[in-house]
């Protein structure tokens, strides 16, 4: 994910999004950095410095902007980069990469922390009521654990299948499948296929496997 939206802020039209604000402000940037900063990404397709440019889209004075230059390198937001021009000299360009994987950084804690909000609701949804305090420990711990929310989402449909709405039978079933070393919900459907394939059953009887009772 991190290298696609790099690779998508390098070659986008500049607009100031809440994203890069953001990024701005987590990194405690002055008003002089934030400029730089802004003026940088506005020019992705080549980003140098150029102090009487900048000087006068933003009245700023040149000992500022080599401040303020000196500052967001310092904060390892840029690099810079020396490359060879169309007649062959050597320029430097400035390599706004640190500062676009910072974004992502951010992008991506929040798309994790929306992600766990989602799997609670799912609980909270199915069970009819809110989670209790220990609930919602014993999910993030599932979650801590490295255990993937496709298999959390998926050892829930289990537990309503079979008429179960705890979570002490939810953790039983993914204490079983770690134990098995499934990591994906293929591997599981897989798993539950044969373990569920239709047996002769006398009268009314159904098949309703027990993992608080598993042995195996």
């Amino acid at each position: 994910m991190g290298d696609t939206i790099v690779k998508l802020y390098q070659k986008q039209n500049f607009v100031i999004g809440e994203d890069i604000l953001k990024t701005i402000k987590k990194n405690n940037l002055t008003l002089d950095e934030a400029l730089l900063i802004i003026y940088f990404c506005g020019n992705n397709n080549h980003p140098i410095l150029d102090i009487d440019e900048i000087s006068q889209k933003f009245g700023m004075e040149e000992l500022s902007i080599m401040q303020a230059f000196a500052n967001i390198t310092n904060k390892n937001l840029i690099n810079i980069k020396m490359v060879k021009n169309k007649d062959g000299k050597v320029e430097e360009l400035i390599d706004l990469t640190k500062f676009y994987e910072s974004i992502a950084y951010d992008m991506s804690e929040k798309e994790k922390k929306d992600s766990s909000t989602s799997i609670f609701n799912a609980f909270e949804q199915e069970f009819a009521r809110p989670l209790s305090s220990v609930e919602f420990e014993l999910i993030n711990n599932w979650l801590d654990k490295g255990i993937k929310e496709e298999l959390i989402r998926l050892a829930l449909k289990e537990a309503i299948f079979n008429g179960s709405f705890t979570l002490r039978y939810i953790d039983a079933i993914l204490n079983e499948w770690v134990k098995k070393g499934f990591k994906t919900e293929k591997e599981v459907d897989l798993y539950l296929k044969k373990r569920k394939a239709p047996r002769i059953r006398k009268d009314e009887d159904f098949f309703d496997y027990n993992w608080l009772e598993d042995d195996e």
